[in-house]
């Protein structure tokens, strides 16, 4: 599998959920907050014990219980709203992923009612709540960190096309106008979660 012609994101979310299937064949893959679902041939982490987790540790410890270039995928879904520091977890994301390894993430829109609902989240997210990390953006140019990702796929809401045209249609629409739909469309219609998959740079 070549990381240069595949997006694996569209490969772990499928029509039906997530894949149940391991798609990563020899690639060393970390599901970090697994929970009792935990991606297929991947090692999970979790701080609950009453988890799929092949190691307990809290991501808010650092550093992580990794070796730097440790694996070749991170895999975090509904996981980067919870942390206390975002911009912490992605530094140690970037520290264990071997060159041109990828980190998936998904996280719930800022504007959708899931976002509030869970007390535990503690981070709300827009299109370009990640650009302090990934390389050529605008807001990259602030320097929060020192490491940085290149972005390989952006998706609003679930990142596998819909069945229904005034979906896509939509969809198209709004990812080719990002702000506008952050700012005033997504009042109307917001959509659930963002996900992206992001390349390291070392």
């Amino acid at each position: 599998m070549s990381y240069t012609t595949v997006i694996l994101t569209t490969k772990i979310y499928t029509r039906g959920g997530i894949s149940r299937e391991n798609i990563f064949q020899e690639k060393k893959v970390l599901d970090i907050g697994c929970g009792q679902r935990k991606l297929s041939g991947a090692v999970g982490l979790d701080v609950l014990e009453n988890s799929q987790a092949d190691i307990i540790h809290d991501v808010s410890k650092t550093p992580w219980p990794f070796e730097d270039n440790s694996f070749d995928v991170v895999f975090a879904n509904h996981h980067l709203e919870h942390v206390s520091e975002p911009l912490v977890f992605l530094r140690e994301a970037h520290r264990i992923l071997r060159p041109k390894g990828r980190i998936v993430l998904q996280v719930p829109y800022f504007r959708f009612i899931d976002a509030f609902t869970d007390p535990t989240h503690r981070h709300f997210f827009t299109s370009q709540s990640l650009d302090y990390v990934i390389d050529g953006t605008k807001l990259a140019k602030y320097q929060y960190t020192n490491f940085r990702f290149r972005e390989i796929g952006f998706w609003y809401g679930w990142p596998i096309a819909s069945h229904n045209p005034f979906v896509r249609l939509f969809k198209w629409y709004i990812h080719r106008h990002p702000r506008f739909y952050d700012q005033y469309l997504s009042l109307f219609f917001p959509v659930p979660c963002l996900t992206w998959e992001l390349e390291v740079i070392k």
